[in-house]
């Protein structure tokens, strides 16, 4: 046979297996086809779907109104003005280093950890309202978390400030800085450390140790103590902890009868009525019981602040989720946003004269707060702070003073 005979025969079946294969190819898309195209009308037709929901478009309507819209709205919500809230991210931004992730703003960032704080969110809450993912909202409050804790540098210190020798309650107490007194908070902690977090009255709690001015301005803050500790126990190791408590020469603080009077702590008389509720329908019969009554009131400072703090802080009143260091963080960065607010906000909704309820509300509470009466013998008393003779002459002479003061205005009246 011929051999150009032989060569058409083998291209003409390489022709038809390649015919072949482009109709098999050309049918199987068909078939495929078909098939998707019967897919897609069946579960147009018989699905039930919820519509497509625009995430990013709710977020960012939820955000606007939260930081951008009523000044109501944004002190509701996150406990400080919009121009505060900017302010507070810009610092952590450009002196603090927050860092703006890909996905998340700062502002957003912010407005997530202030919102914990202020209303004690969960992060499947937050996810709600947010529309973003728990493990971001957890990422994003611990960055947060981390940066306030920088802050505390410049916003938890002794502040230089002008005494007003008017103001009535504190200018019996010339030199006298603030108050000072600790408060247990409710923590969450893991069953084999709660024996060691049980207070006296059976509740788990930290006891955390502050100190604040005649502002209502913290000025020290020592969070992390079990709740079975001792308040001198607390004070015996601010005074010798690496973040110490530090007193100017000749300055002091108040302090209740349950620690030492001893220089720069001044303490009222014990055996003697003290607190505010006890004085209602009763005057000073002698110079022990005006300096208890006159101290007590310019004391009351610390019980307001704490009342406040508590307030603004609703994370603060009741055990959160967290593990138990993230708690005394947060605890700690309460006490700081407190104080950048009363720096740095000039209306403070919760000092305002159209918010004497609120505190109207505290001052019930802690008149109603049931007391331990403190007799006359001390226990566990703080080694550095002893009693002295100067000290105890110190107080016995400003009491006297301040009752003949007393008498004589009585007399003229």
């Amino acid at each position: 046979m011929d051999a150009s005979i032989i060569k058409a025969n083998i291209t003409s079946r390489k022709r038809k297996r390649e015919d072949f294969k482009e109709i098999i190819i050309f049918v199987v898309a068909c078939v495929v086809s078909t098939v998707m195209g019967v897919v897609a009308w069946y579960y147009t037709n018989y699905f039930v779907k919820e519509p497509t929901r625009d995430w990013e478009l709710e977020r960012r309507s939820f955000l606007n109104r939260l930081y951008r819209g009523a000044e109501k709205d944004c002190i509701e919500q996150l406990r400080l003005c919009k121009s505060v809230f900017f302010k507070l991210c810009n610092i952590l931004q450009e002196k603090w280093g927050l860092v703006r992730t890909k996905n998340v703003p700062i502002t957003e960032a912010v407005a997530m950890f202030l919102h914990m704080l202020a209303h004690n969110l969960k992060y499947r809450v937050v996810h709600f309202s947010y529309c973003r993912s728990k493990e971001t909202i957890s990422r994003q409050f611990n960055n947060v978390l981390k940066t306030v804790m920088k802050v505390s540098k410049d916003y938890l210190k002794l502040h230089a400030y002008l005494e007003d020798p008017n103001e009535n309650k504190w200018r019996w107490f010339e030199r006298c800085i603030g108050a000072l007194d600790s408060r247990h908070i409710p923590v969450t902690v893991s069953p084999e450390d709660r024996s060691r977090y049980r207070n006296r009255k059976g509740d788990v709690s930290t006891n955390v140790l502050a100190a604040c001015g005649q502002n209502l301005r913290f000025i020290y803050v020592l969070p992390g103590w079990e709740g079975s500790a001792g308040d001198s126990r607390v004070l015996r190791d601010a005074l010798h902890h690496q973040n110490k408590l530090e007193i100017p020469t000749g300055k002091y603080f108040l302090v209740d009868a349950g620690y030492t009077n001893g220089p720069r702590f001044l303490a009222p008389y014990r055996g003697t009525r003290y607190h505010l509720n006890e004085w209602i329908g009763n005057t000073p019969q002698n110079f022990k019981e005006l300096f208890n009554l006159r101290h007590s009131s310019a004391r009351n400072t610390i019980e307001r602040s704490f009342g406040i703090l508590k307030k603004r802080w609703s994370i603060l009143r009741t055990p959160s989720f967290f593990d138990i260091k993230t708690q005394i963080r947060i605890i700690n960065a309460c006490f700081v946003l407190h104080n950048f607010i009363s720096d740095e906000q000039q209306i403070d909704q919760l000092l305002e004269v159209q918010d004497l309820k609120i505190l109207s509300a505290i001052d019930e509470e802690l008149n109603n707060r049931p007391r331990e009466r403190v007799q006359n013998n001390v226990i566990d008393e703080v080694p550095t702070i002893q009693v002295t003779e100067e000290w105890t002459r110190f107080r016995d002479t400003l009491a006297m003073n301040m009752f003949a003061n007393y008498q004589v205005r009585r007399n003229i009246v």
